[in-house]
């Protein structure tokens, strides 16, 4: 009984004195929630945290055996879909880190990432909160890593397209602040909210994400109410996470765009003295960016298994071969041409980068499927920055995990 009550008095002071709590809100990806989890805890090994998933009703039950397989995990599960801010709330209240990251599930974190994070905030006691540079699949960065504060021209040169034409533009993508290097740290106005990382004392003042939000805009809005209450937020372009981004809704229904100009709405009207006279102009945009996106051919976020014609993986035989019966279940069988071998974890093993792409060129490779720690994930951001136009897939050792949408 004494012993007991001992472990429980361990467990409760090392709780008082954790780093950093994660936030995860799941809406039906589990496959990729699998995978971020074991990206995270990866990511986690140097800092004291602990990991919360909430799912948002997702009705599939497919978190269960997750569950199972992350008994150190906290699984939350709300009868319903609650929105975005409110199911990060509801993960707040159980958070009990000096710091929280709002994450999202279809990200990969890593292994120097959350270090640096929280090293950084360590040392800036006036930073509030922190972003860092996402890129997607194909190893191409994600301008909305760093935003400046929507404003009536940004607004409009990003939501009809023109921002896209001059991406380095101070002024024409102003509202992604093209001016800015993407590799370096700068104070900024808005984070995303796929990587968010914020003071829980803040977020205390603040009581977390405004609720009226129910998703698209809570993470302009906290931004802005953290810079409220007189502290800075950083983008450190130095720190780097892989998010395949939209998973939880890659296709975006008529519904979603009414939320996603409802949250504009709020936000203006929220911030602006003279938000109810931008309504209009808003509903203009609304219909512009619904005329351009008409025009435009549809875009997959992430390509499927069957459309990929070829795929080398790099990671050492017994991993190559445990890849290849994950796909061959999953998809076409050969579409695995080789396996790249990777020795002692290390980058350089690959060979030169050069020669590696004249190869994936001579085999017609579309894709390259890494072998989580065969290759780190920190090793692999690098490889994918370098080497554009191959979408890269993980398999993480003794997981069956593997992202796809067939």
């Amino acid at each position: 009984m004494e012993i007991g009550c001992v472990f429980l008095l361990i467990i409760a002071v090392e709780n008082l004195y954790l780093e950093l709590s994660i936030i995860i809100v799941n809406y039906r990806v589990p496959v990729f929630l699998e995978q971020c989890i074991l990206s995270v805890k990866r990511s986690m090994q140097q800092i004291s945290g602990e990991i919360i998933v909430v799912d948002n009703a997702s009705e599939d039950k497919s978190v269960e055996h997750l569950r199972k397989a992350f008994p150190d995990v906290q699984f939350i599960f709300s009868p319903t879909n609650i929105g975005f801010a409110r199911a990060n709330n509801l993960g707040l209240a159980h958070a009990s880190g000096q710091y929280v990251l709002f994450l999202n599930p279809d990200t990969l974190v890593p292994e120097n990432t959350l270090s640096h994070c929280v090293q950084f905030l360590h040392k800036n006691i006036s930073c509030g909160a922190v972003g860092v540079r996402m890129i997607n699949g194909f190893g191409n960065y994600l301008p909305e890593s760093k935003r400046a504060r929507p404003g009536l021209l940004n607004a409009f040169f990003k939501l009809t397209g023109v921002a896209a034409l001059f991406p380095k533009s101070g002024w024409l993508n102003h509202y992604a602040l093209g001016h800015l290097s993407i590799q370096e740290q700068h104070p900024v106005a808005i984070l995303a909210g796929a990587f968010m990382m914020v003071r829980k004392t803040i977020l205390n003042q603040l009581d977390g994400f405004d609720a009226a939000f129910f998703m698209y805009g809570e993470d302009v809005d906290l931004s802005v109410r953290v810079q409220q209450l007189g502290y800075s937020i950083f983008y450190l372009g130095d720190a780097c996470i892989i998010h395949y981004k939209g998973q939880s809704s890659r296709n975006r229904t008529q519904q979603q765009n009414r939320i996603f100009y409802k949250a504009m709405r709020l936000f203006v009207q929220k911030h602006y003295r003279l938000g109810g006279l931008l309504i209009p102009f808003i509903f203009l945009v609304q219909w512009m960016a619904a005329f351009r996106k008409w025009l435009s051919p549809p875009r997959s976020v992430m390509p499927m298994l069957n459309s990929v014609s070829s795929a080398f993986v790099l990671g050492d035989l017994v991993a190559c071969e445990h890849a290849r019966l994950l796909i061959n279940n999953r998809s076409k069988p050969g579409i695995i041409k080789g396996c790249i071998g990777i020795q002692e974890k290390a980058l350089s093993q690959i060979g030169h980068l050069s020669e590696l792409s004249l190869l994936c060129q001579q085999y017609d490779i579309k894709q390259l499927i890494i072998c989580v720690p065969d290759l780190s994930l920190q090793e692999a951001t690098q490889l994918m920055t370098r080497l554009r136009g191959l979408f890269f897939r993980f398999v993480f050792t003794g997981s069956d995990s593997l992202p796809f949408n067939n």
